[in-house]
């Protein structure tokens, strides 16, 4: 269960692939950059160092599906997101 106001990174994968078909990742040194569409989304933070499946905090993922205009599939995807 992931801690209040956070959610697991795997979680948001699996949301995108609903949410934003086709979308892409970049890793970078400190962030993900996510492609969807012509829009790119590049501070998407990778959460705490060594940890395989990090948490990350809701204000992130809400900035990230607004950017992209997925916020309502979010939601459906992300209860914690409401």
């Amino acid at each position: 269960m992931p801690g209040f106001g956070r959610v697991p990174l795997s979680d948001i994968w699996a949301m995108l692939d609903e949410c934003a078909p086709g979308f892409t990742k970049n890793e970078r040194m400190h962030n993900w950059c996510i492609y969807y569409g012509a829009l790119t989304y590049p501070s998407l933070p990778k959460g705490e160092h060594g940890k395989k499946n990090p948490e990350i905090e809701l204000g992130h993922l809400k900035r990230l599906a607004r950017h992209f205009g997925i916020l309502d599939c979010a939601r459906r995807c992300i209860p914690a997101l409401k």
